[in-house]
């Protein structure tokens, strides 16, 4: 399905509510066809790659808060970014600047021993 976004300015205007109509329904319709659950070949407990190819991967940054951290994947390619969980204590999970490979992703938390699992995709 091809979305053509267009830009809408006057939402009073018929024709651009009528456009800002025909493409949030676009949108639901897609997003019905993602998934994140094991049942139908989502990303839930390890690698399913039907609908999102991803992978989990559980991170403890090190003792040190802002030091980099190499973090081991198995996506087999060089990952194109990640979702961060929740973690077992408040603090922020950045990537550290050096490029990623298709083994691994370089980290760094700004606190120390920060536990959290995360969506490489």
């Amino acid at each position: 399905m091809t979305l053509f976004l267009p830009r809408l300015t006057d939402l009073s205007d018929e024709r651009q509510l009528e456009a800002m109509n025909n493409m949030l329904r676009g949108l639901g319709t897609m997003s019905f066809q993602l998934s994140f659950l094991d049942s139908d070949g989502g990303t839930a407990n390890g690698r399913k790659p039907y609908n999102f190819d991803a992978i989990w991967v559980a991170y403890t940054s090190n003792g040190s808060a802002d030091t980099e951290d190499t973090v081991a994947h198995s996506l087999g390619r060089v990952p194109a970014g990640m979702l961060v969980g929740l973690g077992d204590k408040t603090g922020t999970v950045y990537d550290s600047g050096t490029a990623w490979t298709v083994d691994n992703i370089f980290l760094k938390a700004d606190v120390a021993s920060l536990t959290v699992n995360l969506l490489v995709f």
